[in-house]
């Protein structure tokens, strides 16, 4: 089982949903695109993009938080989990692979959270995960 912070015990069937198949992903095919997954009154649905190769992963970001709002303003229980690539910089300047996973519910509570990991002889092996401090 995944580790799932505290504050998102509560989103743990979603968040474990898209670290199974992130996990998948990086180990079949060394990359990750952005992709959702919701919860629409229990109803667990993937969001991905018809887009082209070429699209930025931003621009990418940006259409799927689209299709998130679009797909879960009019329910009373929704859940949306965006996953995308991210790299981190540690405090001691090391770098590493992480997935961010971006993380929004019906009643406005938001949060983003950054699970790390790293290749191994098993495929990826997903650590600790923790919050974003952003700074001004």
């Amino acid at each position: 089982m995944k580790m799932i912070l505290q504050e998102n015990l509560r989103y743990a069937d979603l968040i474990t949903k898209a670290l199974d198949f992130s996990e998948v992903l990086l180990t079949y095919t060394n990359s990750l695109y952005p992709f959702a997954v919701i919860s629409i009154e229990n109803d667990v649905q993937s969001v991905f993009l018809e887009e082209e190769c070429d699209t930025a992963p931003s621009s990418m970001i940006e259409k799927l938080e689209t299709q998130i709002a679009l797909r879960t303003c009019q329910a009373e229980t929704a859940i949306g989990v965006l996953v995308y690539s991210v790299t981190v910089i540690t405090p001691k300047g090391n770098h590493s692979d992480g997935l961010m996973l971006s993380i929004s519910d019906s009643s406005g509570a938001s949060t983003m959270t950054i699970y790390p990991y790293e290749y191994d002889y098993n495929g990826i092996t997903i650590g600790k995960p923790y919050t974003c401090d952003f700074s001004n």
